[in-house]
């Protein structure tokens, strides 16, 4: 884990994919993809459930190692329409009835809207603001106010080579002034290589640890 402070505000980088932001009690995450398995399972590709399964494992630990009061997703929490996976959700649910989901609509959302009434999620339809952040699953979605911003959708990635050309493709997040990408939390997903700017910090992201690549970052 490591932390950065944004506004004045720590935030812990999590090497499962997701950020805690400990003065709001949150846990962020983007890019779950819920029922992505179960869609392609219905279009005859032959995906084993454990794909989602595995995902709800790590969530579930990581909702263990941060007790959050909320869970909150900037976008594309589930993938498409309705699947056996997203029953398995529902059951998971039950689990965590207390715990507040907040969902900033993506690209993927299109179930109705009684179904997250029905599992207590808060839907907003373009971006969510608290205190000095503001939360959007397209960073040119956010409006001007000022606030620092954090965005999903572009799934990140970076590629670190070694001395005896060895390559690596990593998901990772990226950091500037002003905003936040983070990574697709579903391990069912590609990565969007990304151009570093020197403007910017870039956490990738091991089986093992987050790997700061930049100067300006705080082990903990």
């Amino acid at each position: 884990m490591y932390r950065i402070i944004k506004k004045g505000k720590t935030i812990i980088l999590d090497k499962d994919r997701a950020l805690y932001i400990p003065a709001y009690h949150m846990l962020v995450i983007s890019d779950i993809h819920l029922g992505k398995s179960g869609h392609f399972r219905k279009e005859g590709l032959q995906i084993p459930k454990q794909v989602s399964d595995t995902d709800m494992l790590r969530l579930d630990k990581l909702l263990e190692v941060y007790n959050p009061k909320t869970l909150l997703v900037t976008g594309d929490m589930f993938h498409h329409d309705h699947n056996l996976d997203l029953e398995t959700f529902r059951e998971w649910r039950k689990k965590y009835a207390s715990l507040e989901i907040i969902l900033v609509k993506g690209n993927h959302e299109r179930l109705p809207v009684l179904f997250y009434e029905e599992l207590a999620i808060k839907l907003f339809s373009d971006y969510y603001e608290l205190g000095e952040f503001c939360f959007v699953h397209n960073r040119k979605d956010a409006p001007d106010r000022g606030k620092f911003i954090f965005s999903g959708h572009i799934h990140p990635g970076i590629l670190l080579k070694g001395k005896a050309r060895q390559r690596i493709k990593l998901p990772c997040f990226v950091f500037d002034d002003t905003a936040a990408l983070l990574p697709a939390f579903s391990l069912f997903t590609g990565l969007s290589l990304i151009e570093v700017t020197k403007e910017q910090e870039v956490f990738a992201i091991t089986a093992q640890r987050v790997l700061p690549m930049g100067t300006r970052r705080a082990e903990i």
